[in-house]
């Protein structure tokens, strides 16, 4: 069974979990909570790379006290409330992606807190946090033109923290080790956008893939660790 498949069995399997009242038997109390607990943990592990930041959050914040047959009640209303989110994530979803363990974002959200907690005397990161939120929140939901021009944005405006005034100065100025990882970025992500951004209607007209935007996740982190780093450092 594909991870796909397996996915959409245990959110049938959670709609049609059968559980008992607090005054039934203890044994059958636990078997209930055992069985809910195995079910959400399973969808858990499948789920959360296919979503936002926060539905994947909220999703890994849910538990099961095998003890408690009143924890299990509450963990299927958050469950339950979430699946609509799981079942759209799902759709989206290809085989590719699944098995290739890709996640619903192009910046790691561990990152995205490292840069808003970063303190700087001199510079407000509070608005590059904000794009890095969309971005994420973009590419999560489908919409991968939006997710391109933000992420073109991003390069528009982090310039100055490497001390010049377009990215082009930026690639032309940087050490070796991440001169080409930073060019990839202009030649490559920034003609990817421009060509959205320029685009014309047509007779035939292709929404691109995500294949456009994920080849420049890696470059992408790596420009924004490097945003940390001069923040911190200075």
């Amino acid at each position: 069974m594909s991870k796909k498949d397996r996915l959409a069995a245990m959110i049938d399997e959670a709609r049609r979990f059968r559980f008992c009242g607090p005054s039934d038997d203890p044994d059958e109390q636990t078997a209930v909570t055992v069985g809910y607990r195995y079910v959400l943990v399973q969808i858990q592990r499948l789920a959360t790379p296919l979503l936002p930041e926060a539905e994947a959050a909220r999703l890994n914040a849910i538990e099961v006290d095998v003890n408690s047959i009143y924890c299990a009640y509450d963990a299927r209303a958050e469950l339950d409330a979430l699946l609509p989110d799981i079942e759209s994530a799902l759709e989206r979803a290809d085989e590719h992606t699944l098995a290739a363990g890709g996640n619903a974002w192009i910046i790691d959200p561990a990152l995205i807190e490292r840069l808003s907690s970063a303190e700087s005397s001199t510079l407000d990161l509070g608005y590059l946090v904000r794009m890095c939120r969309e971005i994420n929140s973009c590419f999560a939901h489908g919409n991968l033109v939006a997710t391109t021009l933000l992420m073109r944005a991003v390069l528009n405006y982090v310039p100055p923290l490497f001390g010049q005034e377009t990215f082009p100065q930026v690639v032309a100025t940087i050490g070796r080790s991440l001169k080409d990882s930073f060019g990839h970025l202009e030649s490559g992500l920034r003609k990817v956008a421009d060509f959205h951004t320029h685009r014309r209607i047509g007779a035939t007209e292709l929404y691109p893939s995500a294949a456009q935007v994920e080849p420049f996740k890696p470059q992408f982190e790596l420009l924004l660790q490097q945003v940390v780093v001069r923040v911190q450092a200075g």
